[in-house]
């Protein structure tokens, strides 16, 4: 008996008196409460119920597991209550992981409102683009810039979604359209596969790929140096005074905001008043 879901499944059948009704209590469905019933009886060796057409009935041997299953029910949930109960005040800790752009141009605004509501918690910040952190407990709360679904084992929330434009400084831009006709448009592309996406070709000048960034903040700064031009999210480019979209460049797809949260930290109560005001300020900020 050392599986405690095997005496919540228990418990469920003798309180409802069926697998059906057990099931849905749990939120389950019928052939997994029924296949848990019975590897239970075979693992103890103990015929728990009778199966009825009316539905399950206890034996006694039921009967007698029902008492001490009710007990173990009862401390299960005070040992949660006094654990949860730790989470109720409003301090400690709260593990976010973002990336730097994310942190320079959205984030830490909202942050430093968030402290100075809840001055009892602490803000710590891992700089990733990666779920690896969140999935294996090494972080409480991600935001990611990512058209992928949260993993099976994050909440996940989209918040909205992120626009894109192509930029480039407007003296660089200047002078392209000055003397386009000998000159390409220089590229500053992303560094992978798509670094001259197809949806570039839209342009119908000629283009010259002059750099690869792995990085979003190293583009910026290349466009800001008269590089060339490139893609760049449009809470970035637009805050820029020396960047201007390019004209006529195409209209590139939005991808989705994602607030994540590991399933384990959903009901802590600091995180719980977090994930809100992160929600309620981002929704805001991106519109």
């Amino acid at each position: 008996m050392h599986d405690w879901d095997n005496i919540r499944f228990f418990l469920a059948v003798a309180q409802t008196g069926s697998v059906s009704a057990a099931a849905e209590k749990l939120g389950v469905n019928q052939s997994t409460a029924s296949r848990r019933i019975n590897n239970f009886e075979k693992e103890i060796n103990v015929r728990l119920f009778e199966r009825l057409s009316t539905g399950y009935l206890l034996t006694s041997e039921g009967k007698e597991l029902q008492q001490r299953a009710i007990r173990m029910e009862e401390e299960t949930f005070a040992i949660e209550r006094d654990v949860m109960g730790k989470n109720i005040e409003l301090k400690g800790p709260i593990r976010l992981t973002t990336s730097l752009v994310m942190i320079d141009y959205l984030l830490m605004p909202i942050l430093k409102a968030f402290r100075e509501t809840h001055p009892g918690i602490e803000i710590l910040l891992d700089l990733s683009d990666s779920n690896y952190n969140i999935s294996q407990r090494e972080a409480d709360v991600a935001l990611r810039v990512t058209p992928a679904p949260a993993p099976e084992n994050l909440i996940g929330r989209e918040l909205g979604s992120v626009g894109f434009a192509v930029y480039g400084e407007k003296n660089y831009l200047k002078n392209y359209l000055k003397s386009k006709k000998n000159s390409p448009l220089h590229w500053i592309g992303e560094d992978n596969k798509n670094a001259r996406p197809n949806w570039l070709y839209e342009h119908t000048e000629p283009i010259e790929l002059v750099m690869r960034t792995n990085d979003v903040l190293a583009t910026t700064t290349a466009i800001r140096n008269g590089f060339g031009v490139g893609r760049l999210p449009r809470l970035i480019g637009d805050s820029i005074s020396e960047l201007t979209r390019l004209k006529d460049a195409p209209v590139l797809p939005k991808i989705p905001l994602w607030l994540l949260t590991h399933a384990d930290m959903r009901r802590v109560s600091r995180v719980k008043v977090f994930n809100a005001f992160l929600v309620e300020k981002i929704k805001k900020s991106i519109k």
